[in-house]
């Protein structure tokens, strides 16, 4: 079982015809060009056949449902580079997905997250928004090198940026997954025809409840009802305008151990594709957990993907609200030279080999207990 089975419950679960599937990536091996993804495409075939369908979870059944045939094969093969990369001993050459946060503030004060530090958000230098040219930076150094994902997120809520449309729409085409958080807030008109015009595969509403006392006591300064809306909203344009598109929503609460996930579930899959449960870490403020009190394991993030901040830090996982480990800056270097530099690789030499330890905040972050 992957870190990532453990951390998030699919609440809502999703039917496949396996042997359609199967069928379907049989018939494309000959449009699979690297070696690399044949060996992949073998093993995913042979975990099938023996009915190891661990790869297929809701979020990968929901892609094969809303996008054409022709584009399975090359998605599965990513799916399984990227879920299982952690248990892989072979670094790729360039990050497989990156997480790229467009602004590291929030209008929201939500109690597990790491905004109610006022340290962070009273510290000018960790505020602030990416710059469009930088960010364009990121993305074409990203689509020239293979890099399959993208999310836009970390550790503020995107839509606060006034470019978000912009940085949206130069995505466009250039990834297999597109993805962005956000807590719905600020989501209009405008802004939903440039997500769904842009091809977005994935948009991710932050949403922890379906009653609206115990959700505002939850998302600290909003509203349920205009959430609420606002989502509803994004399901009418969808369907009304763009039937054809292959977004995915999914809601994504925060579980701290008093929702009713079964009512929260039935009451927000009415207007998403899918509907999640999220394991609320130990603490946001992870600095300050105790000491040795983190995972034994490799962290899974390691080798798999980087976070870039709004001021073009580098930073291993964004759980590191600080970027207390940052391995660079792409204003001075590229991602990939940061990818593949000593800063990094002793990193994961070091998670590999027993010695989380000796990285602060990893000695007491929760993520492969």
């Amino acid at each position: 079982m992957s870190w990532k089975d453990k951390h998030i419950t699919f609440l809502t679960k999703k039917n496949f015809n396996v042997e359609e599937i199967i069928g379907i990536l049989k018939n494309n091996y000959k449009k699979i060009e690297k070696e690399e993804d044949i060996k992949i495409l073998d093993f995913i075939l042979e975990n099938f056949t023996k009915k190891d369908f661990s790869l297929l979870n809701t979020q990968e059944l929901e892609y094969l449902e809303k996008t054409p045939s022709e584009n399975w094969t090359k998605y599965l093969i990513h799916r399984q580079k990227f879920n299982f990369c952690e248990n892989s001993e072979i670094i790729p050459n360039f990050p497989i997905y990156l997480i790229i946060e467009p602004v590291s503030a929030c209008n929201l004060r939500c109690p597990f997250c790491h905004q109610v530090d006022d340290k962070f958000t009273s510290n000018k230098q960790m505020m602030g928004q990416m710059e469009i040219n930088l960010f364009k930076k990121i993305i074409d150094e990203a689509h020239n090198n293979g890099t399959n994902a993208i999310t836009l997120t970390c550790r503020g809520e995107p839509t606060l940026h006034p470019q978000i449309g912009e940085m949206i729409e130069y995505c466009s085409g250039k990834f297999i997954e597109l993805k962005m958080n956000t807590n719905a807030t600020r989501l209009n008109e405008k802004l939903i025809h440039q997500i769904l015009k842009s091809g977005m595969t994935d948009l991710v509403f932050s949403v922890d409840s379906h009653l609206k006392e115990e959700f505002e006591s939850l998302r600290v300064g909003a509203n349920f009802e205009k959430v609420l809306n606002n989502i509803k909203l994004f399901k009418e344009i969808k369907e009304k305008e763009y039937p054809n598109s292959s977004c995915i929503t999914r809601i994504s609460g925060v579980n701290v151990g008093k929702q009713d996930p079964i009512k929260f579930k039935e009451f927000w899959e009415k207007y998403v594709d899918y509907v999640v449960m999220v394991k609320m870490l130990d603490r946001w403020d992870v600095y300050n957990n105790p000491e040795g009190s983190g995972g034994k394991e490799a962290c899974h993030y390691l080798g798999r993907s980087l976070s870039i901040y709004f001021d073009g830090s580098v930073i291993p996982c964004d759980i590191d609200y600080e970027g207390r480990l940052s391995v660079g800056s792409i204003k001075n270097e590229t991602i990939k030279n940061i990818w593949l530099g000593d800063k990094y690789t002793k990193m994961i030499f070091a998670h590999k080999n027993d010695k989380r330890d000796s990285y602060h905040p990893c000695d007491r972050c929760p993520i492969g207990t």
